[in-house]
């Protein structure tokens, strides 16, 4: 068996460097690192995981809270793309993940409260940002290291890494504007969720720069976005509201069902009606017409989120700061500028 002395003579360091390696210590260079982790490979060497988390009451595990069941996360490209994401840059700093699943808010708090005492976590990533969020509070309280994908009520009172959802709706539904269209249907998700909110403000901010009147019957808010429901909401509207010539889905997901729901009832797109999604998951530029769409940066979002909760952990970072990543507008085939 390799030991870390054997390590240390191939690469001409020592022992105390590799030791460093191991640690992810921040006093060692990324050419070192990246030396030492290659020879480490080559040779064999792996180091006590147990022994050194017993020593330095560490698990390595980062603690990963989804807003949704297992089985429906992993049915949107969002989380698989995400998860890629913080997957590269977690295990690049030695740390495994831990998926902490739930189907309510007591069981989610739960559940995440006995990893933390269980020390089975180093830190949580919470990916998504909810109003009066009480798992925050708790974590606040016992000021356990946590991260928030997504844009926190208190702006400045956490670590967090979002895009700018309002301007990038406000581009997206003026891109639609200047291609004509005046009608543009939107459905809304849960009010709790920060997220929703900045997407609609960014949906009104955009006919307010244009000098457009909103229709609000052309607003639709719903707490429940799945599948079946926003393809039935979807043509109930294009029936009782002919006139829409555009519709902005919240998500490439709920796009692609409004999709399905308007080729269900044929009506062609581009042709009789625009559609927009929102977070250019790889699937969007497969579907059929492909969805222009806003890009989030979502792999982007993960890796730099992930970054910043490590950082916080080895007490790297302790003033609390937040991460902007940009957005672009995608264009594909699924608007059509009109008269």
């Amino acid at each position: 068996m390799p030991t870390l002395k054997d390590v240390a003579k191939k690469a001409g360091v020592a022992p105390s460097t590799v030791s460093r390696v191991i640690n992810d210590s921040s006093r060692i260079s990324e050419e070192t690192k990246f030396k030492v982790r290659k020879i480490m490979d080559e040779i064999g060497y792996h180091p006590n995981i147990n022994a050194r988390n017993l020593v330095k009451q560490r698990s390595h595990n980062l603690g990963l809270v989804i807003p949704y069941s297992t089985e429906e996360a992993f049915a949107d490209p969002f989380y698989s793309e995400i998860l890629r994401g913080i997957g590269v840059l977690a295990h690049s700093k030695g740390f495994n993940l831990l998926l902490l699943t739930s189907n309510g808010e007591e069981e989610e708090k739960k559940t995440v409260l006995n990893a933390v005492r269980g020390k089975q976590i180093d830190g949580v990533l919470l990916l998504r940002a909810k109003k009066e969020d009480e798992l925050i509070d708790e974590l606040t309280k016992i000021n356990f290291p946590f991260v928030i994908v997504g844009r926190p009520e208190e702006k400045d009172k956490y670590y967090w890494v979002n895009n700018d959802n309002i301007t990038a709706s406000e581009k997206v539904v003026d891109y639609l504007i200047k291609n004509g269209h005046r009608k543009i249907a939107m459905i809304i998700g849960d009010d709790n969720y920060i997220m929703n909110n900045d997407r609609l403000e960014g949906y009104k901010r955009a006919f307010e720069k244009n000098g457009l009147k909103i229709n609000n019957d052309l607003i639709l808010r719903s707490d429940n976005t799945d599948h079946q429901n926003i393809y039935m909401l979807s043509q109930q509207m294009i029936k009782e509201h002919p006139e829409i010539t555009a519709f902005y889905g919240m998500s490439d997901t709920m796009a692609y069902t409004i999709m399905q729901a308007m080729n269900d009832m044929n009506v062609k797109i581009p042709e009789d009606i625009s559609i927009v999604g929102f977070n250019n998951n790889p699937m969007s530029k497969i579907v059929s017409p492909p969805l222009t769409t806003v890009d989030i940066n979502i792999y982007l979002l993960g890796n730099k989120a992930t970054e910043l909760l490590i950082g916080v952990i080895n007490g790297q970072v302790d003033k609390y700061q937040h991460t902007i990543v940009p957005t672009n507008i995608i264009e594909r085939d699924s608007c059509k500028k009109i008269k």
